[in-house]
């Protein structure tokens, strides 16, 4: 079944840490147990970032992100991290995939 979520993640990049809010395309497996993320883009972080590369980790994945002119361009799919590298969220407690905003099935 595919979805499109909002996600709450951490944003790291240009000597930068920030919460951000991204919409996702979200498929799970139901037979083989999986969730996959794809079409991830940022739409709500702090407007005085710098372009550059960042990455966004949410619920033990992380994808890439570019900032270019002040516009935010996906970066490839996602992939999964160590769970201690998921875990560093700063002051915002980790993201939980229960906690994920189901918006538009499709």
């Amino acid at each position: 079944m595919r979805s499109v979520v909002l996600i709450h993640g951490l944003l790291k990049g240009m000597g930068r840490e920030e919460p951000c809010e991204m919409l996702a395309m979200k498929e799970s497996q139901s037979e083989a147990g999986a969730t996959n993320y794809f079409r991830c883009s940022v739409i709500d972080a702090p407007q005085d970032l710098p372009d550059g590369t960042y990455s966004v980790a949410f619920n033990g994945y992380v994808v890439f992100a570019r900032k270019e002119g002040g516009l935010w361009i996906p970066d490839g799919a996602t992939a999964t991290v160590a769970s201690a590298e998921a875990k560093t969220a700063g002051t915002r407690p980790p993201f939980r995939i229960e906690e994920a905003l189901e918006i538009l099935p499709c």
